[in-house]
C-alpha cells in the first residue's frame, strides 16, 4: 500500500489538537479527516504507533490491518512533536511538494529529513551563519 503524506501530516496535526487527557479512536479520527480513506488512516497509524510517533491505547477489536479502528490514539510523542515541528509550515510543506518531483513517492521519514536540512538552511541564512553549520540533535 502507498502511504499518503499529506494524510500523514493531518493525522500528526489532528492529534497534537487533542486536549490533554482526551483520546480519539482511530474511526473517529478518520471521519475529521473524511477526505482520506480509513484504509489510509490505519496504515498511518499502524506505521507512527511502531516508529514511536504517538500512543495508541485501547486494543478492543481486530481489524484487517492489524489495528484497531477502535483503538484510542491518546498523543503524539516527543518524538512525534519534533517531527511535526518540522512539517508543521505550510510554507515549508509546499514547497516540498511542489519542488520535489517524486514527492508522493518518498516515505513521510524521508519528506521530514528533507524538510528538516531545507529548514537548517533557511535558519542558516536568516542568522548569517555557513551554509555547512548543521546543528545536530542528539535525540533526533
Amino acid at each position: 500500500m502507498k502511504l499518503n503524506n499529506d494524510c500523514a501530516r493531518r493525522i500528526l496535526l489532528e492529534i497534537e489538537m487533542l486536549p490533554f487527557g482526551e483520546t480519539i479512536t482511530v474511526a473517529k479520527l478518520q471521519e475529521k479527516m473524511e477526505v482520506y480513506p480509513i484504509e489510509d488512516v490505519l496504515a498511518l497509524i499502524t506505521l507512527f504507533n511502531r516508529e514511536h510517533y504517538l500512543t495508541v491505547i485501547d486494543k478492543v477489536s481486530y481489524d484487517d490491518n492489524d489495528v484497531f479502528r477502535d483503538h484510542k490514539v491518546k498523543c503524539l510523542s516527543e518524538r512525534g512533536y519534533k517531527a511535526l515541528d518540522i512539517i508543521r509550515d505550510d510554507e515549508v510543506w509546499n514547497t516540498l511538494k511542489d519542488n520535489l518531483p517524486n514527492f508522493n513517492e518518498l516515505s513521510i521519514y524521508s519528506i521530514i529529513d528533507i524538510a528538516n536540512r531545507y529548514n537548517t538552511a533557511k535558519n542558516n541564512k536568516l542568522l548569517g551563519l555557513p551554509d555547512t553549520f548543521n546543528l545536530i540533535n542528539p535525540r533526533w
